[in-house]
């Protein structure tokens, strides 16, 4: 019985360890037909190029979704003045230039989490919030937040990819 206990506890246990945490908000149907943009991220980590590597999961993994009119935000030297930031004054220029360009729908986040924890095992962490803004008007049509801790033979990237998977898989799609 002592066995069978120890065995439930500790599928139990892998069970949790592979769950992310989830937070959805609104959610309006999204076209996937659509021009579509990915606009910079925020990084709130210490983490050097974790929003840009944040972006880049979430282009590949909204392509493989089927969004086929996906542009990413150029990175032509023009980053500074018009990154996203706390400043609501870039983010209203970041905006308005994927206006100015016809795109239907921006797709931006933050990246709160991208780092190993320190200690023995060094776990890899992350907590990504994305949201998609319907560009005519501004409004945010969908958003989601999720984090989740991996295992010490994880890596960083791989435990983005499940987070972030697991945000876009819950947008609805027309």
């Amino acid at each position: 019985m002592r066995y069978l206990t120890m065995a439930v506890l500790s599928g139990l246990l892998l069970f949790l360890a592979g769950c992310v945490t989830i937070h959805k908000g609104g959610s309006e149907p999204v076209s996937f037909n659509e021009g579509w943009v990915i606009l910079p991220f925020v990084n709130n980590t210490e983490t050097p190029y974790a929003a840009e590597r944040a972006e880049s999961i979430t282009a590949a993994l909204l392509r493989a979704r089927g969004l086929k009119n996906l542009t990413e935000y150029p990175q032509d030297g023009k980053e500074e003045e018009l990154s996203v930031g706390r400043n609501g004054e870039k983010r209203n220029k970041t905006l308005e230039w994927a206006r100015g360009k016809g795109f239907k729908y921006g797709m931006t986040g933050t990246v709160n989490e991208w780092r190993y924890k320190v200690g023995m095992d060094g776990e890899p962490v992350v907590g990504v919030t994305l949201q998609v803004v319907e560009l005519p008007g501004g409004k945010v049509v969908w958003s989601a937040s999720g984090a989740k801790s991996g295992w010490s033979r994880d890596s960083v990237s791989a435990v983005a990819q499940q987070v972030i998977a697991k945000l876009l898989g819950s947008i609805s799609a027309e």
